[in-house]
C-alpha cells in the first residue's frame, strides 16, 4: 500500500512538473488567476445579492487610478454617467468611490439620507501634508466640525448676510473705477477686489494698496487647496508611504509643493488671526467675523481660538476662489455674447438710468438675475463637488453602496444635464425667464440647489 501511494505521488509530481514546464499552460494559469482575482475584487462587496454600480473596468491591483484624469475630471465623470448611469463605481487600490451624476440621486442620498452620508473621507495624506487637515471640507462629522460649521453659518446665514453689503458696494465701486482707468489690468484688479471684500468681512482688514500682500497670501492658499483636494490626483493619497520620500529624489515636486503650501497656510491662518488680536488690543479693529467671536470669549464665551482661526481661514480661502471663478465666468460670457450683454444693459438703464444699482434693485432686475443663475450653472465654482464618506452599507434602486466609499457629487455634470436643461452646453439666461420675460420662471430647476446644496 505504501509503495502504491508513493508511486501515485511520484506520478502526480511528474505531471505537475510537466505542466509548469509548458509555457502555454503557465500563461493560461496566470490569466485565469488574474481574471478570478479581478472579478473577486470587483464583485465581492455585495449585500443580499445586490451588485455594485457599473463603472469602467478596473486594472489589476491599481484599479481605476489611470482612468481618473488630473485636470477637468468633471468632463470624464459626466461621460461615465451617460455610459454607466447615475451612480458610477470606481476603485483606486483599496479606496472605493461612488460618483453621483444626477441631482435626483444626490438629493436622495446626500440630503434625505444625510445621517450616513454627511461624514468626510479620512483626510488624504496630500491634504494633511499641504496644511489643510483642519479644513471644514475634509474634517469628519465630529464635534470639532460641527462647532466650526456653526460659527461659519452664524456669520453668513441668509438672515444676516445683508450686514456685509456696504463692504461689497464700497469695493465694487472701486473696481468699476479701475476698469475704466486701466482696463488692461482687469484680471488682477478683480482678484484683489474679491480678496479685499472677504478680508474685510472675515478679518476686518481694509486693503489700501492695489497689490496687497494679504490678498496674495490668501489667493495662493485657495489655489493650493483646490490642487490638494482633488480625489485621485496624487499618488501619495493611494500610497501614503510616499510621504516619507526625501525631496531630493526625482519626481518629488509634489512634496515640495506640499511643504510650500503648509508654510503659506501657516502664515495665512496664524498671521491674519494675530493681526486681528493686535488691532483689538490697540482699539483699531474693524467689525469682523474673527473680532466678533474673540469679543464673545472676552465676555465669557469659550470658543477655542484654533476653531476661530481655522474657520476664518476656510471662509477666506474658499470664498476667494469660488467667487473669482464665477466672476471670470461672467466676464467671459459677456464678451462672447454681446446680445446678452446689451439686453442686460437695457434692463439696467431702465431701472437705474442715472445711478449705479444697489441690492434694493435686485428684484427689479430679473434678467440680470437670470444671467447670474446661468453663470453658476455654466461654470460652478466647485465642479466636482466636495467628497463625502458613506458611514455604513446602503443600497439604492437595486445597487449595493458599500460602507467607507468616497461619494463624489459631479456638480458640473448635474448642471449640464440635457434632461434638466435643454441645450445645456449653450449659455442661455433666457432658460430661467418666464414666457413674458419679466420674472424668473420658478418651474425651471434652480442650479443653485446643486451648486450650494449637494456640493457641501
Amino acid at each position: 500500500m505504501d509503495n502504491i501511494t508513493q508511486t501515485q505521488s511520484d506520478s502526480v509530481a511528474d505531471s505537475a512538473q510537466h505542466l509548469f514546464s509548458n509555457k502555454t499552460y503557465l500563461d493560461l494559469l496566470v490569466v485565469g488567476v488574474t481574471i478570478a482575482v479581478t472579478a473577486l475584487i470587483r464583485y465581492a462587496s455585495t449585500s443580499n445579492g445586490l451588485k455594485l454600480p457599473p463603472g469602467p473596468t478596473p486594472a489589476f491591483i491599481v484599479g481605476n487610478m489611470n482612468d481618473i484624469p488630473v485636470f477637468e475630471e468633471w468632463h470624464t465623470l459626466s461621460q461615465w454617467a451617460k455610459r454607466f448611469g447615475e451612480i458610477v463605481y470606481l476603485r483606486v487600490f483599496g479606496t472605493k468611490m461612488l460618483v453621483i451624476g444626477s441631482y435626483r440621486v444626490a438629493n436622495e442620498l446626500l440630503d434625505k439620507r444625510g445621517a450616513i452620508y454627511s461624514d468626510r473621507p479620512i483626510t488624504p495624506p496630500m491634504m494633511e501634508m499641504a496644511g489643510f487637515a483642519n479644513s471644514l471640507t475634509v474634517m469628519g462629522n465630529n464635534s470639532d466640525y460641527r462647532l466650526r460649521r456653526r460659527l461659519f453659518e452664524q456669520h453668513f446665514r441668509y438672515s444676516v448676510i445683508d450686514r456685509h453689503q456696504p463692504t461689497q458696494i464700497r469695493e465694487t465701486h472701486k473696481l468699476l473705477r479701475k476698469y475704466l482707468e486701466s482696463p488692461e489690468s482687469w484680471l488682477l484688479d478683480t482678484k484683489y477686489t474679491i480678496g479685499a471684500i472677504i478680508l474685510d468681512i472675515v478679518y476686518g482688514y481694509r486693503v489700501t494698496s492695489d497689490r496687497d500682500e494679504w490678498v496674495e497670501i490668501g489667493e495662493r492658499a485657495g489655489t493650493n487647496f483646490q490642487r490638494s483636494v482633488k480625489p485621485g490626483a496624487w499618488a501619495v493619497d493611494v500610497l501614503p508611504i510616499l510621504r516619507y520620500v526625501p525631496t531630493w529624489l526625482p519626481f518629488t515636486g509634489w512634496k515640495t509643493f506640499a511643504l510650500d503650501s503648509t508654510e503659506r497656510r501657516k502664515i495665512q491662518v496664524d498671521g491674519a488671526f494675530e493681526m486681528v488680536k493686535q488691532a483689538m488690543k490697540e482699539g483699531t479693529a474693524h467689525p469682523s467675523m474673527v473680532s466678533r467671536y474673540l469679543e464673545e470669549n472676552e465676555n465669557g464665551g469659550d470658543i477655542p481660538e484654533v476653531a476661530i482661526m481655522d474657520m476664518a481661514s476656510d471662509a477666506y480661502g474658499g470664498g476667494v476662489e469660488t467667487t473669482l471663478s464665477s466672476i471670470y465666468g461672467f466676464l467671459l460670457q459677456m464678451t462672447k455674447h454681446r446680445s446678452i450683454q446689451q439686453k442686460a444693459q437695457a434692463e439696467l438703464d431702465r431701472i437705474c438710468p442715472d445711478r449705479l444699482p444697489t441690492f434694493d434693485d435686485r428684484k427689479k432686475l430679473p434678467y440680470i438675475e437670470a444671467i447670474a443663475i446661468e453663470v453658476g450653472r455654466w461654470h460652478p465654482g466647485v465642479p466636482q463637488g466636495i467628497a463625502h464618506r458613506l458611514e455604513k452599507d446602503d443600497s439604492f434602486e437595486g445597487q449595493f453602496l458599500p460602507e467607507g466609499s468616497l461619494v463624489i457629487p459631479n456638480i458640473w455634470g448635474m448642471c449640464h444635464d440635457e434632461e434638466t436643461y435643454e441645450n445645456a452646453n449653450v449659455f442661455n439666461p433666457d432658460r430661467f425667464m418666464n414666457a413674458a420675460g419679466d420674472a424668473i420662471d420658478l418651474s425651471v430647476h434652480d442650479p443653485r440647489q446643486m451648486v450650494f446644496g449637494v456640493s457641501h
